[in-house]
């Protein structure tokens, strides 16, 4: 089974993508790069994916604080409008 954002194999992924399309849905091209850099940063801002999976507000905040920000700074790719 290939790793791909349509069909995401990882929890991780698959939790991202939730989040992404529950917030900023049809507005961000989903690649799997993109999850790993969100991965990253979200392990070495001190997340925990175990408590995410448990409930943890607090890091379920923090997640969703380094999506929107990776969102403003231009991480993740947004989809082009069409006039």
């Amino acid at each position: 089974m290939s790793l791909t954002p349509r069909s995401p194999v990882r929890a991780d992924h698959r939790f991202i993508r939730r989040l992404l399309d529950g917030t900023f849905k049809g507005k961000i091209e989903h690649r799997a790069e993109e999850y790993n850099l969100v991965s990253r940063v979200f392990k070495k801002a001190g997340g925990s994916w175990a408590s995410v999976f448990h409930g943890s507000p607090k890091d379920i905040n923090l997640l969703k604080k380094i999506i929107s920000l990776a969102i403003k700074k231009g991480y993740m790719t947004k989809k082009e409008k069409w006039v």
